[in-house]
C-alpha cells in the first residue's frame, strides 16, 4: 500500500510574455551541465498548429532572459523540436529543415553561432554526444501522431515501408544509415499489415547507457483503436524485441535493464481485438459498433482505463511485467527517471475535468507520491481559418475520426500538459504550463525534499 503526501515548495518562472516559450516532452535534460541555461523554444501564437514553413525560435533561457540564437521550421507543441544538449558541452542539437528533408541543426551556445547542418533527424542523441537517433516525421504527421509539417511522406501508400524507421546519425562524420525499418519491426512477432493499417515508429528513447532503444511500434485496430507495443534494440541493430502489447502510453527507462510505463499489457482483451480473425471488412461495422455501445454504457474513460497502472517492465527476451503504483497514481502522466537520485521520478497528470494536472515526485524504493502543485490548463478559441494549411498532408480519415477542432486543438498550445523534465544534477525539475494565460516554462527546486525522504 502506497503513500501519498504533499509537499510545499516554491514555484518560479522561468520565461516570459508577450511570446509563449515551449520546451516540449517528459524524457530530455533540459540544462547544460552547469545547469545556468534552459533550453527554449519561442513561440507568437499558441491558438493553432503549427503552419507549412512557419519560423520557430531557438534558443535558451540564462539569468532570466531568453538568447534566440536561430529558428526552425521543425516543431509540434507536444514535443517541441528535440533541442537536446551534446554530452557534457555548451552545444546542443534542434530539428530543422536541411533542404528537402527533416534534419537537424547543431548550435554552440558559448558564442551563440550555427556549428553544422545535418540531413537526418536526431530524436535523441547517445550520452557521448557522437550519434543521434532519429525518425520518419513526415510519415507520423500524416498519421496525426507528432511529426512535423511540410514535407510528404514518401511511402504514404505503403503500410510498413522498408526504408522508414530509425535513422542512425554519426554526428562527426556525417554518416546515416538505418537502424530498423517499420517493416522489420512490423513483422517482428503477431502482427498485422493490411492495405489501410498503416504502422509508424514513435516515442524513441535511449536507456542510460545509451546501449539500447526503446520505442513503440504502433498500427490501427479493425474496431477503430490502435494496438501499442514497446520494442527494444540495441544499438547496433541486435535483440530486436517486443517486450510488451497492448494499450500502452507514456514511458522512462529506470535503468538500464528496466522501462516503466502507463498503460494495460498483454491482456485478453487486446490479445482478441488483435486477432486477424477479426480483420475480416464484414466484422468492421459490427466491432466498431459494439465498441460505441461499450462506451455508452460504461463511459469511454472507464472502458480505456481498465486495467490501467503503471507496470515495470524487464528488457529480456522473457519480460517480466510488474504493477506498481497502483493505488496512489491511477491516472496516465509524463514521467521521468531522476539522472542523480535514481529512485526518484518526476511525472504529472493529465487535465481533470477542471483542466488541473498535478504535478509529483515518486520514489520507487519507497512506493511514494509527494504532490508538489496544481495547475489549471487555461483554453482558448482556437483559430481554424488556416485549417487548410495545418492539416496539409495529414490523412483525411485521422481529422475525421475525431473532427477538425478537436484534432487541431491537440495540436496546439492549450494542449499544455506539464511534461515535467529534470536539470542536469538533477536537483530542479523544469515544466511547461499555461495556467496564468502564456505558455511559459517553470521550475520546481526539490533536492531539500529528496534528501528529506532519502534519510
Amino acid at each position: 500500500m502506497g503513500n501519498r503526501i504533499t509537499e510545499g515548495c516554491e514555484v518560479i518562472r522561468l520565461t516570459n510574455g508577450p511570446k509563449h516559450h515551449v520546451f516540449g516532452f517528459h524524457d530530455l535534460i533540459i540544462t547544460n551541465k552547469k545547469c545556468d541555461k534552459y533550453l527554449s523554444l519561442e513561440i507568437d501564437v499558441m491558438n493553432r498548429p503549427q503552419l507549412p514553413g512557419e519560423k520557430i525560435g531557438v534558443g535558451y533561457v540564462q539569468d532570466g532572459e531568453y538568447v534566440r540564437v536561430g529558428e526552425t521550421e521543425a516543431m509540434n507543441y507536444p514535443q517541441g523540436s528535440r533541442q537536446q544538449w551534446i554530452a557534457d558541452t555548451d552545444c546542443f542539437v534542434v530539428n530543422n529543415r536541411v533542404g528537402d528533408v527533416w534534419g537537424c541543426d547543431l548550435y554552440d551556445t558559448t558564442d551563440n553561432h550555427l556549428i553544422d547542418r545535418f540531413e537526418s533527424t536526431a530524436h535523441m542523441v547517445s550520452k557521448d554526444g557522437t550519434k543521434a537517433y532519429g525518425l520518419d516525421y513526415a510519415r507520423l504527421h500524416r498519421l496525426g501522431v507528432y511529426g512535423y509539417i511540410g514535407l510528404q511522406d514518401k511511402y504514404a501508400d505503403d503500410p510498413a515501408p522498408a526504408n522508414s524507421g530509425i535513422w542512425v546519425l554519426d554526428l562527426k562524420t556525417k554518416e546515416k544509415r538505418l537502424l530498423v525499418s517499420v517493416r522489420e519491426v512490423a513483422e517482428r512477432g503477431k502482427c498485422q499489415i493490411l492495405p489501410n493499417a498503416h504502422h509508424y515508429i514513435t516515442h524513441l528513447c535511449l536507456n542510460p547507457s545509451s546501449t539500447r532503444i526503446a520505442f513503440l511500434h504502433r498500427y490501427p485496430l479493425p474496431d477503430g483503436g490502435g494496438m501499442s507495443r514497446l520494442m527494444t534494440i540495441g544499438v547496433d541493430g541486435s535483440n530486436l524485441r517486443c517486450i510488451a502489447q497492448g494499450f500502452l502510453s507514456h514511458y522512462h527507462w529506470k535503468d538500464d535493464e528496466k522501462i516503466y510505463i502507463f498503460g494495460r499489457a498483454n491482456s485478453s482483451i487486446d490479445s482478441i481485438r488483435s486477432s486477424k480473425l477479426l480483420s475480416s471488412p464484414l466484422l468492421v461495422k459490427p466491432l466498431r459498433m459494439a465498441k460505441k455501445i461499450a462506451y455508452g454504457v460504461l463511459g469511454k474513460n472507464r472502458v480505456s482505463s481498465m486495467g490501467m497502472s503503471f507496470i515495470m517492465i524487464t528488457d529480456s527476451d522473457t519480460p517480466s511485467i510488474t504493477p506498481f503504483a497502483q493505488d496512489i497514481i491511477t491516472v496516465d502522466g509524463h514521467p521521468m527517471t531522476n539522472p542523480i537520485y535514481k529512485n526518484w521520478c518526476i511525472n504529472d497528470t493529465y487535465p481533470d475535468q477542471e483542466g488541473v494536472r498535478d504535478l509529483m515526485l515518486y520514489n520507487f524504493e519507497k512506493d511514494l507520491r509527494i504532490d508538489l502543485g496544481k495547475f489549471k490548463r487555461i483554453m482558448g478559441p482556437v483559430d481554424m481559418t488556416l485549417k487548410d494549411k495545418f492539416f496539409e498532408n495529414v490523412d483525411e480519415h485521422i481529422i475525421q475520426k475525431s473532427g477538425e477542432e478537436k484534432f487541431a486543438i491537440s495540436r496546439t498550445g492549450f494542449n499544455s500538459d506539464l511534461h515535467p523534465r529534470w536539470n542536469a544534477d538533477g536537483t530542479v525539475a523544469v515544466f511547461d504550463s499555461i495556467h496564468e494565460g502564456s505558455r511559459q516554462l517553470y521550475a520546481v527546486g526539490v533536492e531539500d525534499i529528496i534528501k528529506k525522504y532519502n534519510s
